[in-house]
């Protein structure tokens, strides 16, 4: 005898139990707050300092680190790291944080990419540089709407401006005003809003 809707029954549990799922409930509560199922291949350095919003996407294979100690100090850190809704982050990202971090709602930051408010020293002629210490040079804010091209290395303590463009590899170490598109190595200005005539205008302006 056939049981009506447990098929349909069937298939909604089997959609819903998925292992992210799963994961994310047994581990939600090792972040400072989770709203978003994440994939469970996206690997993260002390989440109890990482605060995830809702409608969050991260791709697999990424590495979200919230950095506290450096190699010769213990607790030589304290980091935090923001994802507010809707950010969508791509397969391969390399986020780095001991100073702090923001990335705010509906940015999207594509694959392969690198954010780091961190460096290694490397003064000592005599110590390989794995073992120098490291160094902030945070916050960093990446505001909502920006676009983050493929490849693309975001380094420093620096804004990226509100809807504003990294092109694909650039390399940013300084500010972004808002609505621009920039790129190269390092990254300039190639493209402005003007506010007063409602259009896109080229440039190629250093930042």
């Amino acid at each position: 005898m056939k049981i009506p809707y447990l098929g349909f029954v069937f298939k909604y549990v089997r959609n819903k139990l998925t292992l992210d799922r799963v994961h994310h409930f047994l581990n939600r509560h090792r972040f400072k707050r989770l709203e978003s199922v994440i994939s469970r291949k996206v690997e993260f350095k002390n989440p109890e300092r990482i605060s995830i919003g809702k409608g969050v996407v991260i791709r697999p294979y990424g590495w979200i680190a919230a950095m506290i100690n450096d190699l010769p100090v213990k607790n030589a850190f304290d980091p935090w790291i923001e994802i507010q809704d809707g950010v969508s982050i791509g397969r391969f990202a390399h986020i780095t944080v001991s100073n702090g971090l923001i990335i705010e709602k509906d940015a999207m930051i594509t694959e392969g990419v690198l954010i780091s408010d961190t460096i290694h020293g490397y003064e000592d002629i005599h110590q390989p540089i794995i073992k120098q210490r490291m160094f902030n040079r945070g916050p960093i804010r990446i505001r909502e709407g920006a676009w983050i091209g493929n490849g693309a290395r975001i380094v420093g303590s620096l804004t990226i401006g509100r809807n504003s463009v990294v092109g694909a590899n650039a390399y940013v170490d300084k500010d972004v005003p808002d609505y621009c598109v920039v790129g190269g190595i390092p990254a300039m200005i190639l493209k402005r809003y003007d506010t007063q005539t409602g259009s896109w205008i080229k440039c190629r302006e250093k930042l």
